[in-house]
């Protein structure tokens, strides 16, 4: 609420009679403001994907629409669906920047190294870029983004697999870094849809995470037509 000594002086020289309905009416829109707000938030429909995707005890879940606001260059349209390791953010632990997430896009897209290639070196470079400058990140500590991408033997029900590298900055730290990732382009078993299911880690493979992550992308469960 605005203070008295705020007012000009000639507003402070009047009876407060006439200052503190004004008061009031501000007060009151503001709350009807917030209730209409409130409201039209509470109308917006839920996420409900119309595909299965384990979210473990404690792994917290994200998405958003693709390609995102900080990869314009990305190819596809469609929606991202995270599930981020429980020691994601803190760099002390085993499963910092360890998530997997689901691409699930419109299309039918071609799958190939040179154009998962491009959406991860979009998709990365955008988000360490947008960090650079949300976080002020003096120039001298970044480093380029390079992402590279091999096909590899299918995995289990994958239509392909693929390994891949990002070497970037790690915004968090401040250090350079490279993520190691597993691409699994999966059957969408839907018209016009297509689903590519990404494992990132910083740690090397055989490690604990990546059990936890392919715990995921098994539980993958496209809809049943």
């Amino acid at each position: 609420m605005l203070s008295v000594h705020a007012l000009p002086h000639s507003v402070k020289n009047k009876p407060s009679c006439k200052v503190i309905p004004a008061m009031f009416v501000v007060l009151l829109v503001s709350m009807q403001l917030l209730t209409m707000r409130a409201a039209a938030q509470s109308n917006e429909p839920a996420w409900q994907p119309v595909y299965s995707l384990p979210s473990p005890a404690g792994w917290s879940t994200e998405h958003f629409p693709l390609p995102p606001d900080f990869a314009p260059a990305f190819i596809g349209k469609g929606t991202e669906d995270i599930r981020f390791h429980p020691g994601w953010g803190d760099s002390t632990s085993a499963g910092y920047w360890s998530y997997t997430y689901l691409w699930w896009l419109d299309g039918t897209v071609s799958s190939s190294e040179s154009m998962l290639q491009q959406n991860l070196q979009a998709y990365y470079a955008g988000l360490v870029g947008r960090n650079i400058t949300s976080r002020k990140i003096p120039a001298e500590k970044v480093v380029p983004t390079v992402a590279a991408v091999k096909k590899i033997k299918s995995m289990g029900k994958d239509k392909e697999t693929y390994s891949a590298t990002i070497r970037m900055l790690d915004y968090m730290t401040q250090r350079p870094m490279v993520l190691n990732g597993i691409i699994h382009v999966k059957d969408a078993r839907t018209a016009g849809k297509s689903a590519v299911l990404i494992e990132v880690s910083p740690q090397a493979a055989g490690h604990a995470v990546w059990k936890q992550m392919d715990e995921i992308v098994a539980g993958f469960v496209p809809p049943q037509n």
